[in-house]
């Protein structure tokens, strides 16, 4: 893939993902405005979520069809949309529509621009590109609260005006710059959309997806309750509570920037997803020690860089597969992380009730559970791991 192109396309996905970032903060205020419950609130998380994991799949499969640069444009155009409509609410029935319209309409922008660096990056080197996509990511919506601070004096909608400004900028840059991929797996080479669907329960597909599935239910299970532990067990400050997703996203940033290309030159795909199963473990088992604060904040950073090991490589292995097309694989991939999502917070709020600390020790073990599945994979001639060597032109390390 040529640089500028691939910088413009990182470039493109920050900007959205900057976008993402400022309204959360953002969102309460508009709902306290109109007077709308915590469920009410809660409602407008899960539904930009749900409409995602049901739409997604669907614009997978028209990257494939009408390919991938028109689906990235109309995606970021739903985008901006969305959050302009926003201003307009005037009731939670309006809200809600205009977070379900936005989130359906834009939800294929990401498998897009996912699809469009697989195309363009060989086999050995797509993990390191994935990567450095899954940074500029993370650095977004990590800058998007801070950005959206700068809006707020303006008005209560200024950081929603903001933001889909900021995605509708991107379309020239997009226009201009990112050329459809010359080499493609699309649906001359896919069953239908019906029989894809079923590739997540096919070997080869089922173990990527399940472990996309347990890293994202227990990353978001942190999410949402990482902020009421760190109050309730350290009595934490507001600055401090920011610290511990900030240090989560900044050493994930940091990894998939700058180490992960290396860590790809020296290790196969294999160790690399055990290696950051095995980090979240520790991190996640680090946050409920009863010590002091730095300890919780360590065990973000943790968190952050097995996360920043798990993801690239799993997205890596998926594009790998070649039995449907590129669309549909990441369009599925990332409907299955907004499962989690949603799942996620919702599980992790029935164990907090519990005990505060029950969240974290859950999410230890689902990555722990995960690193066996790698394990045992791992150990097979055959699957995922075992058409390594035929895909990236190195020998298997069947022992992992």
């Amino acid at each position: 893939m040529d640089r500028k192109a691939f910088i413009i396309l990182g470039f493109t996905m920050f900007l959205t993902m900057t976008g993402y970032g400022i309204v959360l903060p953002s969102l309460p205020y508009v709902a306290e405005r109109l007077g709308l419950s915590s469920f009410e609130m809660g409602s407008l998380i899960t539904g930009w979520a749900l409409a995602q994991f049901i739409a997604t799949p669907i614009w997978g499969r028209m990257i494939d069809r009408y390919g991938r640069k028109p689906i990235l444009l109309f995606g970021l155009f739903g985008f901006g949309i969305a959050f302009i409509l926003i201003i307009f609410a005037q009731s939670f029935g309006q809200l809600l529509t205009a977070r379900i319209i936005g989130a359906t309409l834009s939800s294929g922008s990401v498998p897009a621009a996912l699809t469009i660096v697989a195309d363009s990056s060989d086999t050995k080197n797509r993990g390191a590109a994935m990567g450095k996509m899954g940074a500029v990511n993370g650095l977004g919506f990590l800058c998007g609260p801070a950005i959206g601070g700068l809006f707020s004096p303006l008005g209560v909608n200024a950081p929603f005006i903001a933001a889909g400004l900021l995605a509708l900028i991107t379309l020239p840059l997009v226009w201009r710059y990112i050329e459809e991929p010359a080499h493609q797996n699309t649906q001359a080479h896919t069953p239908s959309f019906g029989k894809s669907l079923t590739f997540v329960t096919k070997p080869g597909y089922r173990e990527l997806y399940l472990l996309t599935f347990g890293q994202s239910l227990a990353a978001s299970s942190l999410f949402g309750m990482l902020g009421y532990f760190m109050i309730e067990r350290f009595s934490a400050a507001p600055g401090e509570v920011s610290l511990g997703f900030s240090v989560f996203a900044g050493g994930s940033a940091f990894v998939q920037f700058f180490l992960l290309k290396h860590l790809y030159l020296i290790r196969t795909d294999n160790w690399i997803a055990k290696f950051g199963f095995l980090l979240s473990t520790i991190g996640y088992f680090l946050i409920v020690l009863p010590i002091q604060l730095w300890i919780v904040i360590l065990g973000c950073a943790f968190v952050g860089v097995g996360s920043a090991c798990i993801k690239p490589t799993i997205i890596s292995l998926l594009s790998k597969q070649g039995k449907m097309g590129s669309g549909i694989t990441m369009g599925l991939d990332q409907s299955i992380d907004s499962l989690g999502r949603i799942l996620g917070p919702l599980i992790g709020g029935v164990f907090y009730s519990i005990h505060i600390s029950s969240p974290f020790i859950g999410s230890a073990f689902i990555c722990a559970i995960m690193f066996v599945i790698v394990l045992v994979n791992g150990r097979s001639s055959v699957g995922v791991w075992g058409t390594q060597d035929k895909q990236t032109d190195q020998p298997v390390y069947k022992d992992g």
